[in-house]
């Protein structure tokens, strides 16, 4: 199943950070000029400033990466929990998404479809395999160098099953081309259901094939 992990980022102490210390104590006096004396007194060091801000970025960092854990598990939790075939289903659909591979997410595509927002057979993008970034990780989608022309485009939406896979990927291309140039907007949005209705067979395909 798809996963995107956390990277570690430690907090680094800049001088254009202790720069802005600087500025920020400075002002802090001038805003009570009676008593900058007492006020720089009370201020903390920069140092010390510094160490403060590196123990709580730790900290906050162990609680984002212990929360963003438990929405995993209850995730997981949740996958489980379903008959076989459904949960084979969700995890297809999960690692076929075009979002990042973040919990989040998926506890988002979870609810949606406890909701009856996604239909698994055939969800809102193609079932072709995603990287943890949601890019597809195939060539399925690239420009295709077959040609044909846009009413032949149009005939293999029409019937995408009867038609190679070659010809149903150069259709779905011809047809994106043919929404964007097309003046007449009724037929130009026909065009990208078509071709959309094509995207998501393609992507039907490119897993039976793989």
């Amino acid at each position: 199943m798809r996963f995107k992990s956390w990277p570690r980022h430690a907090f680094t102490d800049t001088p254009r950070k202790r720069a802005a210390l600087r500025r920020k104590q400075r002002m802090e006096r001038e805003a009570l000029p009676l008593f900058a004396d007492q006020v720089a007194e009370e201020q903390p060091s920069e140092d010390q400033v510094m160490e403060n801000r590196a123990r709580a970025w730790s900290e906050q960092e162990v609680r984002d990466r212990s929360a963003r854990a438990g929405k995993w598990r209850e995730a997981r939790r949740m996958i489980d929990s379903m008959p076989k075939d459904e949960r084979r289903a969700v995890r297809r659909a999960w690692d076929c998404a075009p979002y990042p591979a973040d919990p989040s997410y998926l506890l988002s595509v979870l609810h949606s479809y406890s909701l009856g927002r996604i239909d698994l057979k055939r969800p809102p993008f193609p079932l072709s395999r995603t990287d943890a970034s949601g890019a597809r990780k195939g060539s399925l989608f690239a420009t295709s160098d077959l040609f044909v022309t846009v009413l032949k485009a149009r005939d293999i939406a029409e019937d995408p099953d009867a038609h190679p896979l070659a010809e149903r990927h150069a259709a779905y291309h011809h047809l994106q081309a043919a929404a964007s140039s097309n003046k007449d907007r009724t037929e130009a949005m026909r065009d990208r259901v078509r071709a959309s209705e094509l995207f998501l067979r393609l992507g039907e395909m490119e897993e039976c094939n793989a």
